[in-house]
């Protein structure tokens, strides 16, 4: 509890704001409760860990590039992130921002955390795709995934509830980029990942102001290697991060990504990033599909569509082939289209492509 009394900070939660002593007791009661749902008891314990003597909290990688591990963060660096948040979607105390994210992993914790350090109303409901169901009041924030993006637009009235919303968690295709610009709320994509104490860069998503680019928050600069791989610069964090992102570095504060380095295709010696031909491609396919390699004897890797759902029939699979075909160069054109049923996800959302197909 040492943290949260030394500097002074307590907890607003639906409008009711808790001291220090009365949070740690109603977070007990919530944990110890078994009526309670799992993804609210998940709150409480994040807060109860958050209250304790230790200067960091255990946070869960997702795994969506490597297996999941457990690594500690510093909840000082976590406030100084938050604070940035603040700074970049002016966030004021008293704004009332809904976590609707697992609190088991780093985007939910950290809506808490700005709860906390930025004197914010906080509100919860379930973390489910179709949350915006419930959503019958205002609130100044958001943070989704894309897969509860998609589910907004089936009811595109419930965005005006909310002032900003930001996606984060996953890439977001090109088709639902496009389909967000009917909405007048202000959204945005973020770029981070758990190590960085989520984003460091924003993107704009719809309005006057939606750009191909992200943006670093303050303090954040960036450069790549030889591979183009982004390097990110963190002053908050006192520390600089290597990735496996492809970019194309517009100045060291914006770039736009491009894709992964361990994704990148060997096809007849020609490299090809996938997420390239995705994006390409992406208002041809409603399903959720990514571009992958199988071998080949005579490419070495040869192209393959993998599409989520049940197979198309022979004539839309014919007209699917003719129009990627006046999309792609020659060498981007997939061999095969295979169909899965389901595809393997992380616990987060993420599509884990290895372990599906």
């Amino acid at each position: 509890m040492q943290l949260l009394l030394m500097n002074n900070k307590i907890l607003t939660i639906e409008g009711i704001t808790y001291s220090p002593k009365e949070l740690f007791e109603i977070s007990r009661k919530m944990i110890l409760d078994s009526t309670q749902p799992q993804w609210k008891r998940d709150i409480f314990d994040f807060i109860l860990d958050w209250m304790d003597d230790n200067d960091y909290v255990e946070v869960n990688t997702s795994g969506s590039t490597g297996n999941p591990k457990t690594i500690q963060l510093l909840k000082k660096d976590m406030i100084a992130s938050a604070h940035l948040t603040g700074e970049y979607f002016n966030l004021i105390p008293g704004n009332r921002i809904l976590l609707a994210l697992p609190a088991q992993y780093i985007a939910g914790k950290m809506m808490i955390v700005r709860a906390i350090a930025l004197g914010l109303d906080l509100y919860f409901t379930s973390p489910a795709s179709d949350f915006w169901e419930e959503i019958d009041s205002n609130f100044d924030f958001v943070a989704v995934v894309p897969l509860q993006m998609k589910t907004l637009l089936k009811h595109p009235a419930k965005a005006n509830y909310f002032k900003t919303i930001l996606i984060g968690g996953a890439t977001l295709d090109l088709s639902l980029e496009d389909r967000l610009q009917q909405l007048s709320t202000a959204i945005f994509h973020s770029y981070g990942m758990t190590e960085t104490i989520t984003h460091v860069a924003i993107k704009t998503i719809n309005g006057e102001n939606r750009s191909t680019y992200y943006r670093a928050l303050t303090g954040i600069s960036f450069s790549v290697n030889s591979n183009n791989c982004l390097k990110i610069h963190a002053s908050h964090l006192n520390k600089d991060f290597f990735t496996n992102d492809i970019v194309e570095l517009h100045d060291s504060r914006h770039f736009k990504w491009l894709g992964r380095a361990d994704n990148v295709i060997n096809s007849g010696g020609i490299k090809i990033s996938p997420e390239v031909i995705e994006e390409k491609i992406s208002n041809l396919i409603r399903e959720r599909f990514f571009i992958t390699a199988l071998p080949d004897n005579t490419l070495g890797q040869k192209l393959v569509l993998v599409i989520e759902g049940v197979p198309f029939d022979q004539q839309n699979i014919k007209t699917l082939k003719n129009n990627i075909f006046t999309l792609v160069k020659k060498y981007e054109n997939p061999k095969e289209i295979i169909f899965i049923e389901k595809f393997t996800e992380t616990s987060t959302g993420k599509i884990v492509r290895k372990n599906s197909i």
